[in-house]
């Protein structure tokens, strides 16, 4: 049986390039099939950079609207 580990990310008031660089540092230390659960408040970053590093690395995303101008965003790492 595989242990797979949940992940909450909170980087609401962060910019862009930050968010990408703390949402990839945080994949680097976890295990694939593991999940990290990341609020974003910065556009750009929830509806652009974050999806298309994450696509072009292979990991499964899905983004969801928790409340105006805030997104869940649920990455599986690869």
């Amino acid at each position: 049986m595989v242990d797979i580990k949940e992940y909450k990310l909170d980087i609401t008031g962060k910019g862009c390039p930050f968010c990408l660089l703390i949402v990839q540092k945080k994949l680097k230390n976890m295990k694939s099939g593991d999940v990290v659960h990341v609020l974003c408040d910065h556009p750009p970053a929830a509806m652009e950079n974050i999806p298309i590093a994450m696509e072009r690395a292979g990991h499964s995303f899905k983004r969801e609207l928790e409340e105006p101008g805030l997104w869940k965003l649920t990455i599986k790492k690869k």
